[in-house]
């Protein structure tokens, strides 16, 4: 069936509607882009400081240990009276919705730590508040890496939405576009040359 003008214009106007889709969601995902690579920044500096955490932590166990013996130490953390809790949750973050990790009872003062002070040293305290604050930055990272994993997962969805847009919709609507407006174009100029020959034939049978 031969193109018509109507689905010139009903061309046209879906060519702008992906013409414009493409650059909203390329701005979008620009702007998740840059987001991200700020959440990694974060995560990185999370992990270097849960690194050195961790790293103090076990030097502090290893000399707990080796003054106190890992029995002492398995019972002053079994004598702790809170358990640490991790709660679930979800927010919105660049409009999209992410989790949340909340932690309870993981920093705890000295009196809630089952212990006390006769039979205890300065290193027993250290060394709790040390994994406490291990396990903080572990909580952290987790969300983290969670979200991360929420904004990657949005940035590769629009990339492939805009490739299609871009290399695929886009050149077919403006091929076909093309195609129609050279047609018509055709058309026109058959009909303006039937008209004229026309004209001229009558313009000969009049004068003959």
């Amino acid at each position: 069936m031969a193109p018509t003008h109507h689905e010139l214009v009903e061309v046209q106007r879906q060519l702008r509607i992906a013409q414009k889709g493409e650059h909203v969601l390329e701005r979008r995902r620009d702007g998740l882009v840059f987001a991200l690579l700020d959440l990694l920044d974060r995560w990185r500096a999370v992990r270097e400081r849960a690194d050195g955490e961790y790293r103090r932590a076990a030097r502090l166990h290893a000399l707990g240990a080796a003054r106190e013996g890992d029995i002492a130490l398995r019972a002053l953390a079994e004598a702790r009276a809170t358990r640490p809790e991790l709660l679930l949750d979800e927010t919105k973050l660049f409009g999209l919705r992410v989790p949340i990790f909340l932690s309870r009872n993981v920093s705890t003062w000295f009196e809630e730590r089952g212990y006390g002070v006769v039979g205890t040293s300065a290193l027993d305290d250290e060394l709790a508040a040390a994994y406490e604050s291990l396990l903080e930055s572990v909580v952290t990272l987790a969300e983290l890496r969670a979200v991360l994993a929420v904004v990657l997962a949005e940035v590769r969805r629009l990339r492939i939405r805009v490739n299609y847009l871009t290399h695929r919709l886009i050149p077919e609507l403006e091929s076909e576009r093309r195609y129609i407006r050279r047609y018509l174009e055709e058309r026109e100029q058959e009909e303006r040359y039937r008209y004229l020959w026309l004209k001229r034939r009558r313009e000969e049978r009049r004068d003959a």
